[in-house]
């Protein structure tokens, strides 16, 4: 039970783990790994034993747990705009977080957690934003079957440096809903299984433009996305397993462009993996396989590529945490004339203890994607395009400060070098202070 006091507890130590301006909001980070089923709460980091004098204890009352979090800051980015030669700005940052857990009994549980962020540049309206998040699942047991459900709701936006993002001034909203159920079956030996049902509707609304373009209304890119997984798992010991992972894919786009049919499309990948979960200093989940992506329409053909998902957690001491993700697969574009490609991520973080109430972090990320040409058919259309590469990079370094369980002091500075597309790599710094207030 206590282990799910510190799920919630958390909430401040992830925060200073994630950039401090994250330009980049890639929405899987919100979503479980492949084949990881619906519902599950997340691991503590073990910086939050570490420091544990000094975490908030929330609201207790039985079987609910309420945490409630949020912080003030403010701070200086060399490019408000995400574009080369964008302007400089100062930056507010509000930011709150309530997250609720319910226990059913030992094993099951039921949660929820809703996030806003509100960004002001204040000599640069244009870029100001508000986003939020919302989270909804639980599990439960039927003997040693389980059953995992999960909603959520992402209030977001997209900004041009982001792969696969068009070049436009200004932040363009978007909205995703993705809902998810999974079933764990187990055998009476170590062969178990999981289906997994997931549904996705991304909507997009207009960017904030200073003139009139065809790309006001981005409303061609709704979609909505349909995932049948079939897990089979291998037990190996107690906590690792062998993994195989067969996926069907259908994406429908909600409406065409510019009198072209729409990329709507069926896919299919299959990949095979290893996770190990023991106890001790390393944890690593591994998914490697093959992706393909058939579209509906014979303009635009097929796209194939391999894919892959891996994570290691390594606890060298009880203070130290490093982590890794690496990611690669097929994504969909902006761009009518592009219609997927392929995209390489990595990251890896370190976060240090150093004290009962300091805590270090320090990441680096990069992300690489690749566009392939359009078409035969399509080169000669307004909308063809070329093949060509988007790539970005960055780092930084965080501390924490805890002066007691409800309060902390957070200074955070982040270096990136990225580019729109079609664009050369530009720099950008941010440097960021604020306090932290938690229940």
């Amino acid at each position: 039970m206590n282990k799910v006091f510190y799920l919630l507890r958390a909430a401040a130590i992830v925060w200073i783990s994630l950039p401090a301006a994250a330009y980049a909001q890639v929405v899987t980070q919100y979503f479980p790994g492949l084949g990881s089923g619906a519902g599950e709460l997340s691991e503590e980091p073990a910086q939050v034993k570490a420091t544990s004098s000094y975490q908030p204890l929330g609201y207790h009352s039985g079987p609910l747990t309420v945490h409630l979090d949020g912080d003030e800051r403010a701070g200086y980015t060399t490019n408000a705009d995400q574009l080369q030669h964008g302007r400089k700005s100062s930056i507010i940052n509000t930011r709150g977080h309530i997250g609720t857990v319910y226990l059913l009994d030992r094993n099951d549980q039921v949660h929820a957690d809703i996030s806003v962020s509100d960004v002001r540049y204040p000599t640069r309206s244009l870029q100001n934003r508000t986003t939020w998040t919302a989270n909804i699942g639980g599990t439960k047991h039927f003997g040693r079957d389980e059953l995992g459900v999960a909603f959520t709701h992402l209030s977001l936006v997209q900004m041009p440096t982001e792969s696969g993002a068009l070049l436009i001034l200004g932040p363009v909203p978007y909205t995703l809903d993705d809902g998810r159920v999974s079933y764990l079956l187990t055998t009476h030996g170590r062969l178990s299984f999981q289906p997994e049902l997931s549904v996705q509707h991304y909507q997009f609304g207009k960017p904030q433009l200073t003139g009139i373009s065809e790309f006001q209304n981005q409303s061609y890119r709704d979609r909505v996305i349909i995932n049948e997984n079939l897990t089979a798992r291998y037990q190996m010991m107690q906590n690792s397993h062998l993994l195989l992972l067969l996926q069907g894919t259908q994406i429908d786009y909600q409406s065409s462009y510019m009198g072209f049919p729409a990329r709507s499309s069926n896919g299919f990948s299959i990949l095979g993996g290893y996770n190990w979960n023991e106890a001790g200093p390393f944890q690593f989940r591994v998914m490697i396989g093959y992706q393909r992506r058939i579209f509906s329409s014979a303009l635009y053909g097929s796209l194939s590529s391999p894919i892959a998902e891996a994570s290691l957690k390594w606890s060298p001491t009880r203070l130290t945490t490093v982590s890794a993700t690496v990611s690669h697969g097929i994504e969909d574009a902006a761009f009518e004339g592009v219609v997927g490609y392929t995209t390489t991520s990595a990251r890896l973080s370190v976060t240090h203890a150093y004290s009962r109430n300091i805590v270090f972090e320090a990441h680096a990320g990069l992300q690489k994607s690749h566009y392939p040409s359009s078409s035969p058919a399509l080169l000669s259309t307004p909308i063809g395009q070329v093949a060509n590469s988007q790539s970005s990079y960055g780092a930084g370094a965080g501390v924490h400060v805890y002066l007691n369980r409800h309060v902390s002091l957070e200074l955070n500075y982040d270096f990136f070098s990225q580019s729109a597309f079609l664009g050369p790599l530009f720099p950008t710094h941010v440097v960021m202070a604020g306090v932290h207030f938690a229940l």
